[in-house]
């Protein structure tokens, strides 16, 4: 019969598991900070207003390709 209340070779594991997903987090973090790179939130954001910057730049050089080409069609 086995001790229940001794852990598991399994939960053992994850448990393992979870600090070594902790210490890399850490170490990526800090190895951004020092590179000067952003994080995560950061560039999600920057992203984002990348993103919408390029929408609206397509917008307006649609707008102003629809007013060459009325100019051009003009006598």
């Amino acid at each position: 019969m086995t001790d229940s209340s001794s852990p598991s070779p399994l939960h053992w594991l994850q448990g393992i598991a979870s600090e070594l997903e902790g210490i890399r987090t850490v170490t990526v973090q800090r190895l951004s900070q020092r590179l000067g790179l952003p994080s995560r939130e950061d560039f999600e954001v920057q992203r984002a207003l990348l993103e919408d910057a390029r929408e609206r730049l397509a917008a307006v050089q649609a707008q102003v390709e629809a007013l060459a080409a009325r100019f051009d069609s003009k006598p």
